[in-house]
């Protein structure tokens, strides 16, 4: 039985090259598949997990919002949800009348969106126009191509949530985390708008250096002050008035309109 070892050798050392080969390929498929689906457009519950109080807050606004018109929905993390506070006073005169709902959750990724998405009841709002506004948070860990992907995604998810809306995305601003790839994910964010059903405002170049923060920040680097509210406010107003209608004219005196040769 001697002469079977070197043939029972052989077929383990191929056994074990192919075991070897097989899993180096794998791990390259792994590698492509996080590549092309990362964890950006992925749902993902986490912060519905983390932050109850403020996914609550928005279920208790969906309930609300049973049987009233809206006409727009907002849709982000913080700084979406904070038009409820620092920026309600904006709110009220831009947006209140024109039936807009708040769908901000504070801490939300691009992927924490997508699951609310899929887990809360959007069916009963009719909203014509999105503002998306969301992927500072995800700069903590991906690429500025990784988070354009998951504005992309919410995008899309929202259009076909709500078939025919036009989906304003809103430029990431500056912030204390990395100013550099907000830049670099903003011209991407730009030649994405196509301008028929998505459409781009540029806020980011309207909030310059201000000593060692931004016009329009709090000194947290990060959250709109009233003013940054106001200041994104009169940047969209013309593309809203486009897309929507004027203010009511009881809403419309104190507006001041950018140069409508902003929107392309």
């Amino acid at each position: 039985m001697k002469f079977l070892k070197p043939i029972v050798n052989r077929r383990l050392r191929l056994l074990a090259a192919a075991l070897m080969v097989g899993t180096m390929l794998l791990d390259v498929v792994v590698l492509e598949i996080r590549y092309l689906i990362p964890d950006t457009v992925r749902p993902n519950d986490s912060n519905f997990v983390n932050n109850p109080e403020g996914n609550g807050a928005v279920l208790e606004r969906l309930a609300a919002q049973s049987g009233q018109p809206c006409d727009i929905i907002f849709i982000g993390a913080s700084n979406v949800e904070y038009w409820d506070t620092e920026g309600k006073p904006v709110w009220d005169h831009y947006y209140a009348p024109r039936h807009a709902f708040n769908f901000g959750v504070a801490g939300d990724k691009t992927e924490n969106v997508l699951w609310r998405f899929d887990h809360m009841n959007l069916s009963r709002l009719k909203p014509k126009v999105a503002v998306v506004f969301v992927g500072l948070n995800n700069l903590l860990y991906a690429t500025p191509r990784e988070v354009v992907m998951g504005v992309k995604a919410i995008s899309e998810k929202t259009r076909s949530v709500f078939p025919g809306i036009k989906v304003i995305v809103v430029s990431l601003t500056p912030n204390w985390r990395d100013n550099g790839a907000v830049v670099q994910a903003n011209k991407i964010l730009r030649a994405y708008a196509d301008n028929k059903n998505i459409f781009y405002v540029d806020i980011y170049s309207h909030m310059p250096p201000e000593g060692d923060n931004w016009k329009g920040l709090k000194p947290d680097h990060l959250h709109f002050t009233e003013g940054g509210y106001e200041m994104w406010a009169e940047q969209m107003e013309p593309l809203m008035q486009k897309l929507i209608s004027p203010l009511p004219s009881d809403s419309a005196a104190a507006i001041t309109v950018p140069d409508q040769a902003q929107i392309k």
